[in-house]
């Protein structure tokens, strides 16, 4: 009996061994990490500038003669504020009321933009949003309620969202897998943790962080744009997380985060 169990005994095993051998991650290049990050459609997206059709507030306002003052409009869309002070939109205001009841309404008409680059906008919310997108809304359509909390019955308007500059891809960090202890990877996944940094357009050198434009700017205005995430640092190297899943024999990205850890400066 026991000659004829241990020949089973050890096929079997030897199968479990082949079979797990497949399910755990394998490794992988830096060169072919490298090429599947860089290439993806989530490297790739643009990163957007956000511009309401429409703002409607009430509460303390700190204007002139019923007039907002552009720093006041950068402390709840820098976005807005800086394109208005580059003359590439005009925004309509009135006003009704005063003190606490004063409500204001901004209708904002794209005027300098190219109509090409000029695209509708989507709402986050919407529910039709996979995990990149959300991730990627989040980035670029940072709430701060410390900047809305001054105001009641806030109100923002969809309108549209214009390209203002791609990411370069500068190299591979380190990659981590199952087998790390200061991880939490699951089998048959893997983290890259990659560098790389903005690249304005045209449009984008506004907000380029170095550009003599944006440094023209009231330091107000910068500030702001700092804390809405709307500015693109390009003086700093990004470091973000891409998680690799393996389907079959390949690679294929599953999902970017931009910030984790301590972030990135904005």
């Amino acid at each position: 009996m026991s000659r004829s169990t241990r020949p089973l005994r050890l096929t079997t095993i030897a199968v479990a061994t082949v079979l797990c051998g497949g399910c755990l991650s394998k490794a992988i290049t830096n060169r072919d990490a490298s090429d599947i990050i860089r290439t993806s459609a989530a490297f790739t997206r643009p990163k957007f500038a956000h511009i309401p059709r429409q703002l409607t507030f009430q509460g303390y306002a700190f204007s002139n003669n019923g007039v907002l003052a552009i720093t006041d409009l950068a402390q709840f869309d820098p976005t807005l504020a800086i394109l208005k002070i580059e003359r590439l939109v005009s925004v309509n205001e009135t006003v009704y009321g005063s003190d606490r009841e004063t409500m204001h309404q901004l209708v904002i008409s794209p005027t300098q933009i190219d109509s090409a680059s000029l695209l509708a906008d989507e709402d986050p919310r919407s529910g039709a949003f996979d995990q990149q997108e959300e991730l990627d809304a989040q980035e670029e359509r940072r709430f701060s309620a410390s900047r809305v909390g001054y105001y009641t019955a806030f109100k923002k308007q969809i309108g549209w969202r214009v390209p203002m500059g791609t990411r370069e891809f500068l190299g591979i960090q380190q990659i981590h897998n199952w087998r790390d202890p200061n991880e939490n990877i699951p089998v048959n996944e893997l983290a890259v943790d990659f560098n790389w940094r903005w690249v304005p357009n045209e449009f984008g050198d506004a907000f380029d962080t170095q550009s003599p434009t944006f440094r023209s700017l009231p330091d107000k205005i910068q500030e702001e744009a700092g804390n809405w995430g709307v500015r693109m640092n390009t003086e700093t190297r990004m470091l973000s997380r891409a998680y690799l899943q393996r389907e079959g024999k390949l690679w294929q990205l599953r999902v970017i985060q931009w910030s984790f850890g301590r972030g990135n400066p904005r």
